[in-house]
């Protein structure tokens, strides 16, 4: 569906005046381009979703603007089998003296669209992005959040072959992430080819088939998601310690619209609560989590990490991937319990991270980092991060 070969992308930089009257003035130095992307070879399949990872500045972006025609390259070629809806910039493709409507046609035609096409798509475009009050305004009106809806519904109500994503889905509200992640999710189903950018590697992992890691304009690695999101997590750690202060939880519905949020999370050492740090003995002491949020919207997932102090990730849990269901308190609490019996963790300090999800674990709702600190002590001398549990046979069997 995608294949691109060799690609290479110079920019030269744009002379202001301070540059044309330093040049006039003193003697004329030789500029450089810079490279964005150097000798970038690969292959996307009908129906593939194909996540894009990488630092900023890594060229992620530019490769997606490639790859839809907004720009050319140095060198290589690039060939797409299909149409493409794109979301890149924020705004990008709209005029912005245009109305909502007209620039829909505007949009629908830079993807080759028909006009005939877009007449019978237009209510379906308009009630997707629900700007209906605003869409005979200039776009130059518009929110942030009411431009990237309506770019996201120009982009996939016409039925894509190729859907090109870069990180602007995380402007706007919750309610309409989540309508964006299950749109998407159709798409996928019925065979589109996605190429989906984000520096959440979670979302990588949940969503793609295969990654690819750019750095410095290179492919540092493709292949497998879990794989290459694995090798550049383990980058990040050993480049990035990790530094992050502890995220409050604080009411979130302030705004017209309700949000999913944890309104309090309460920790127990052998059924006694305890507050924001703790001691407990491997394998010996017990460990409940009981996570409170309002019920708003939808039924969301909840995902716990166990962190070292250098912020590498040695133990996680999901709701999702355990299909465990939270219990109801009352019709404005609900509440999510996990129990770890008899602590496996071995002699170390610990951060816990907590974070909510959309049903499909996906769309992040709410999150709180290093909400708690754990520290382990044993009397053994095992080493490592956690006991493994195993028994040694007393007879050699036969």
């Amino acid at each position: 569906m995608i294949s691109v070969q060799s690609i290479t992308k110079e920019f030269f930089p744009q002379p202001d005046t301070l540059f044309l009257l330093k040049s006039f003035l003193f003697t004329k130095k030789e500029t450089h381009p810079f490279q964005a992307l150097t000798s970038v070879s690969f292959e996307i399949k009908k129906g593939e979703v194909v996540g894009i990872i990488g630092r900023n500045g890594a060229g992620k972006s530019t490769l997606l603007q490639l790859i839809c025609g907004t720009i050319k390259p140095t060198k290589g070629t690039i060939t797409v089998d299909g149409k493409i809806g794109a979301l890149l910039e924020l705004g990008a493709g709209f005029h912005p003296e245009f109305t909502g409507i007209e620039n829909i046609y505007l949009s629908g035609a830079t993807m080759g669209l028909k006009k005939k096409q877009l007449d019978l798509a237009l209510n379906n475009i308009v009630d997707f992005a629900d700007i209906h009050e605003f869409v005979e305004k200039p776009v130059k009106t518009y929110s942030s959040g009411m431009m990237m809806r309506l770019a996201f519904s120009i982009a996939t109500c016409v039925g894509p072959e190729v859907l090109v994503i870069d990180e602007v889905l995380s402007v706007g509200d919750q309610q309409f992430a989540h309508k964006c992640l299950n749109r998407i999710l159709e798409l996928k189903d019925k065979g589109t080819t996605i190429l989906f950018c984000s520096h959440s590697t979670y979302q990588i992992e949940a969503l793609c088939d295969r990654a690819i890691w750019l750095d410095q304009g290179q492919i540092k690695r493709i292949g497998k998601t879990k794989e290459v999101t694995m090798a550049y997590n383990e980058m990040q750690i050993t480049e990035n310690p990790y530094t992050n202060h502890p995220h409050p939880i604080v009411n979130k519905e302030k705004g017209s619209v309700p949000r999913v949020h944890l309104r309090k999370i309460e920790f127990f050492k052998n059924e006694e609560f305890v507050t924001k740090e703790a001691v407990f003995k491997s394998r010996v002491d017990d460990f409940r989590i009981k996570a409170f949020f309002n019920p708003a919207l939808r039924k969301p997932t909840l995902a716990l990490s166990i962190r070292k102090p250098n912020g590498e990730i040695i133990a996680s849990a999901g709701s999702l991937n355990d299909k465990a269901l939270p219990f109801s308190l009352n019709e404005e609490e609900h509440c999510f319990e996990i129990v770890f019996k008899k602590i496996p963790l071995l002699m170390g300090n610990y951060s816990m991270d907590l974070s909510l999800f959309c049903e499909h674990g996906l769309q992040t709702l709410d999150s709180v980092t290093r909400i708690f600190h754990l520290k382990v002590i044993q009397d053994d001398l095992e080493q490592g991060i956690a006991h493994l549990h195993h028994k040694w046979e007393t007879l050699p069997k036969s």
